[in-house]
């Protein structure tokens, strides 16, 4: 046979045609899907770090965390924080009072734990002087993708060690003592 009439035979065929459609749209739903697992695990991170937070700053409000109490503070929030792991490496907090005739607050970017060179912010933990303030507090996280590969975590800024930052903010009155 010729080469030509092998050509426009195999050309002909329609024999695994299923197997084109196949190999075009399923690493596009299975893309599709691993971003939805992806995104819900960081939805679920930010979450529990606001829950976790506001819990943590309840105590505070109620007076039981004092200023020296800055590592019960820290491990307050990083135990109700199941699913970042390593959180009291990688969490930076901040807390201050709000001047009230400027209304300055925390006007500077979140400040987060450098993972790639060990040097962590020096951030303010003031949780007031207990007299009536307004206390505004941020916390920073550093957390890594739960899949790696997805559209989602291309789209995310991530840090030099690959990891993205989970910010949350709270805000609360000190009552006079």
């Amino acid at each position: 046979m010729r080469i030509g009439a092998l050509l426009s035979r195999f050309w002909r065929r329609d024999h695994g045609s299923a197997t084109v459609e196949f190999v075009i749209t399923v690493p596009l739903v299975l893309a599709f899907l691993f971003s939805a697992v992806d995104f819900g695990a960081v939805m679920l991170r930010q979450v529990f770090l606001d829950r976790s937070v506001d819990i943590a700053v309840r105590q505070v409000r109620l007076g039981n965390v004092a200023a020296s109490g800055f590592a019960a503070f820290r491990q307050a929030i990083c135990d109700g924080t199941i699913l970042i792991p390593n959180c009291t490496q990688s969490i930076a907090i901040e807390m201050r009072p709000v001047d009230t005739v400027s209304w300055s607050g925390l006007d500077s970017p979140a400040q987060c734990v450098n993972r790639a060179e060990s040097i962590e912010p020096v951030l303010q933990f003031n949780p007031g002087s207990g007299g009536q303030e307004l206390m505004l507090i941020r916390v920073c996280v550093v957390a890594d993708p739960f899949i790696e590969l997805t559209g989602l975590v291309m789209g995310m800024t991530l840090d030099a060690s690959g990891g993205y930052h989970i910010v949350s903010h709270a805000a609360f009155a000190n009552e006079p003592l």
